[in-house]
């Protein structure tokens, strides 16, 4: 499909689009999920890679970290579990409060009292025989009580002034061990013969292209507009690559954040507007991360036919640190480089990554409703 843009982003979305396609077909990724990630990041720790993948990715296919403010997943999925309460009011009248007097009398003769998590069973037991008819609805009440109670306890020393990180898995350590592991792959991309077409993917629309050339460059430079619309070529090679799931730690339970967004009324929710406000159409927690693309041991090599001047390529020379076009990663270290070499109508940009240093190129996202439902 040949897509003709008129302006000059939209040149420079066109660009990378086409890339995004080449990028998910060659590794089999889906573009019903996959989102790239600009820049990509190096984390060099358990608490960078927790920094990098602890967000509520944006509905766009290039997560751009540099434009969207987005919040933490951490932070939205506690004040979720804080959102919720399940009163012994709302039991009491589930189930009546003659039987509720009747319940409380048995429970003083249970030695030892059973403990909170087996009080849904215990109560179940007991109604089947002497109340039948709320057996069910008293059982779920005390189910959903035990749920909310549980989680906002393993949630608490994750809050406050002293609290404890909000870890995931992989570790840093593991998603090494998991790259050394895994299988690389080489692909080539080449502009003049791509499919810059991304209607079928699960942002389509809008979705602009807000570095040009360089990081932190306008899409509408001239250096930009010239690249954009030059024969652009690369050549990739990851030693090793996975798409790897990534999981909450100990603080999160899948099973709550089910309930919270199954359940839009009061209970679980003290104020019932909040259902909205976190998964309705414009809510803070609509989509999650559920696994990331990561690679190992990265050489790309661009090129361009680009006619640049002699000083449009000292401006990209002097800030070649900065990370290029596709993957926009910045020189942060000795383990990344990035060298240059010009001539009469040709650049040509070499960025490596040395062994054992994780880029994390995308998420694949999903939306609550799959993310809480296990897919």
């Amino acid at each position: 499909m040949t897509t003709i843009y008129e302006t000059p982003t939209e040149a420079m979305t066109a660009v990378t689009d086409g890339w995004y396609n080449q990028l998910a077909s060659c590794l089999n990724l889906s573009t019903r999920h996959f989102q790239l990630l600009q820049p990509a990041a190096v984390p060099v720790s358990d608490q960078s890679l927790w920094d990098c993948i602890d967000v509520v990715p944006p509905v766009t296919l290039k997560y751009n970290c540099w434009i969207y403010q987005q919040p933490t997943f951490f932070g939205q999925y506690a004040a979720v579990v804080n959102g919720l309460s399940f009163p012994e009011s709302t039991f009491i009248e589930d189930i009546g409060r003659e039987t509720y007097v009747q319940w409380e009398a048995y429970l003083r003769t249970v030695t030892p009292p059973p403990p909170a998590n087996e009080l849904p069973s215990v109560w179940f037991q007991w109604a089947i025989v002497n109340a039948p008819s709320v057996a069910n609805i008293g059982r779920s009440d005390l189910s959903v009580q035990l749920l909310i109670s549980s989680a906002q306890a393993v949630l608490e020393p994750y809050e406050g002034p002293n609290a404890k990180p909000a870890s995931f898995s992989p570790s840093f350590s593991d998603l090494k061990s998991i790259l050394r592991a895994s299988p690389g792959t080489s692909f080539s991309f080449d502009s003049n013969r791509d499919d810059p077409d991304v209607s079928d993917s699960w942002a389509p629309g809008d979705d602009p292209n807000y570095f040009g050339i360089w990081t932190g460059s306008a899409a509408a430079f001239n250096i930009s507009r010239k690249f954009a619309a030059s024969k652009v070529t690369v050549s990739a090679q990851f030693d090793h690559f996975a798409n790897i799931t990534l999981t909450p730690g100990e603080w999160y339970s899948s099973a709550l954040l089910h309930q919270a967004w199954a359940s839009k009324s009061t209970p679980p929710w003290i104020d019932s507007a909040d259902w909205q406000k976190f998964f309705g159409d414009t809510g803070s927690l609509t989509h999650a991360i559920g696994s990331v693309l990561a690679a190992d041991s990265i050489t790309l090599t661009l090129t361009s036919d680009a006619d640049f001047n002699l000083a449009e390529l000292a401006v990209i020379k002097g800030l070649a640190a900065m990370g290029d076009w596709p993957i926009y990663c910045p020189i942060t270290s000795p383990a990344l480089s990035n060298s240059i070499s010009t001539g009469p109508g040709t650049l040509s940009i070499r960025f490596k990554s040395e062994p054992g240093n994780p880029v994390i190129l995308g998420f694949n996202v999903f939306d609550i409703r799959s993310y809480v439902s296990g897919g």
